[in-house]
């Protein structure tokens, strides 16, 4: 009996884990229903049990797996950041390992294929970026309040501008043929980051 209570829960997750693998490698108009019971090795008949649509599928990956990747990439160990030089070792962290598929590509790949097709959609990544530049923007505020970024550094429009950049950065340099425009784009940003700083720090 405590098998049967549990099996909804494991073929919940073995679709998400299924369409999220499709997701990534074929965004949301390459990914069929099909493929992803097929993937999962269940029936559509499940599939449909949990989700009505691709539309839901989709919904209940990002908000429960799409953002979660990110929360463990980028937001929670930027709350644990407390100067520029943390957010600089973490940003060379991350795009030493930026690949096509992982949660920082997938993320910007659906935002550019979803933001002028779906409201529902692009809302739920827009949260997840929200979040984002606002993880940003505290590490900033706090480093404002040390004494460690210049006084005249607005946290909130940096933010915005850092995640538009690895968003193209993800874009541009997805490939792993493309390495050298990675490690360039890394250069300038850590370029960047050193203006934010205060000159007294």
């Amino acid at each position: 009996m405590t098998q049967r209570k549990k099996q909804p829960q494991i073929t919940r997750a073995a679709l998400l884990d299924a369409a999220g693998e499709h997701f990534a490698r074929a965004g949301y108009a390459g990914t069929s229903l099909g493929s992803v019971v097929t993937r999962a090795a269940l029936t559509k008949g499940a599939l449909f049990h949990h989700f009505p649509d691709k539309r839901s599928l989709a919904q209940a990956w990002i908000d429960e797996r799409l953002a979660s990747a990110v929360t463990a990439l980028w937001l929670a160990p930027l709350e644990q950041a407390d100067s520029l030089d943390a957010l600089r070792n973490l940003c060379r962290l991350r795009f030493s390992e930026l690949a096509p598929g992982d949660a920082t590509s997938t993320l910007s790949a659906l935002a550019a294929e979803l933001t002028p097709a779906d409201d529902l959609l692009s809302a739920c990544l827009a949260q997840i970026h929200d979040a984002w530049r606002a993880a940003i923007a505290g590490l900033l505020e706090r480093g404002k309040a040390a004494g460690q970024i210049h006084r005249s550094i607005k946290p909130a429009a940096e933010a915005a501008f850092f995640v538009a950049l690895i968003a193209g950065v993800t874009v541009t340099a997805k490939a792993a043929a493309h390495a050298d425009t990675r490690r360039a784009c890394l250069s300038s940003l850590e370029d960047y980051l050193e203006t934010l700083r205060s000159q007294s720090a």
